[in-house]
């Protein structure tokens, strides 16, 4: 029997409110009831997670992690449990900037910029978000305190808004943003292939090599990949705003394996399906679980895009 290790990256969701709702994610046929984790949870799940040796988290998953009205209360009890973790999160921009995001810097390392698009095709795949709001959010974090917290953008790249990526380096520069991230789109859902998934795959071979020649260097991600490389069944917790523990984030819309307020972590990450999960991968026998890992399927693009 092959046991979990060590936690060492966290993926942990605070709220699952939103104020978009983006064509790529899945969030609507997973959500069922909106929540803020409060903080007395949140205090037992870092009590819980306290001996493990995490090295990396994002706080963030399937809402807004701004949208939490005690976020940056949130970040700094995380910091104080973990302070050499290194801490990631995400923000969508549609909202207006307050005290809630500005004091949260003080204690996240990274903070990712979504943008998918310019004007048009950043409102259609963001609905219903305003280009004109992110311009504002934009104009508004030039002269906000960073502290030491990092500030890129995040790009999620489709066939449709690959034409759109040379605008948005531009926009990095002018916001002094200090990096332009691609991430070639996936897909969230157990049973669904990238193949499937409109906007995803279908990339011209003029597009792979427009990516290659101009973006190898942004494109985000491992290849070559197979089953036994993921670390999400070895190192990796995925936790959901009610506590659910699921294997991965990439795999948002499957059965939870335990919940961190009622089983010890340990006896969750080593059950017998989560066993069952984790032999398949490393044996690279993926079971029904994995076998339609988008992550997988995108290995090929990436190998195309990512110079060796």
């Amino acid at each position: 029997m092959i046991m979990h290790q060590p936690i060492s990256y966290a993926y942990l969701e605070t709220t699952n409110y939103c104020n978009l709702s983006c064509t790529f994610c899945n969030r609507d046929e997973v959500v069922k009831k909106l929540k803020h984790m409060s903080l007395m949870d949140w205090e037992l799940v870092l009590e819980k997670l306290k001996n493990q040796p995490i090295k990396e988290a994002k706080l963030m998953g399937l809402g807004e992690p701004f949208l939490h009205p005690k976020f940056s209360t949130i970040c700094k009890m995380f910091k104080d449990y973990f302070p050499k973790a290194f801490l990631i999160v995400a923000t969508n921009c549609q909202y207006k900037m307050n005290d809630n995001f500005k004091d949260s810097l003080k204690y996240i390392d990274l903070l990712y910029l979504s943008i998918d698009g310019y004007k048009e095709s950043y409102e259609k795949f963001r609905p219903p978000s305003k280009w004109s709001k992110l311009i504002n959010f934009l104009e508004e974090i030039k002269s906000v305190e960073r502290h030491n917290c990092r500030i890129t953008c995040n790009y999620v790249v489709n066939t449709e808004n690959i034409i759109d990526i040379s605008k948005i380096e531009q926009l990095c520069d002018d916001y002094k943003l200090e990096e332009l991230r691609l991430n070639i789109a996936q897909d969230w859902s157990e049973d669904k292939s990238l193949s499937n998934t409109d906007h995803i795959s279908g990339y011209s071979l003029e597009q792979i090599e427009y990516l290659k020649e101009n973006y190898s260097k942004n494109i985000k991600g491992k290849a070559p990949w197979t089953w036994s490389d993921c670390f999400w069944v070895k190192t990796g917790i995925y936790m959901t705003v009610e506590g659910n523990l699921k294997v991965c984030a990439l795999n948002t819309d499957t059965v939870s394996i335990g919940n961190i307020f009622k089983d010890p972590i340990d006896k969750i990450l080593n059950s017998k399906r989560m066993n069952e999960i984790r032999e398949g991968c490393t044996k690279n026998i993926p079971s029904k679980h994995c076998e339609n890992c988008s992550y997988k399927e995108l290995s090929p693009i990436l190998e195309k895009l990512i110079k060796q």
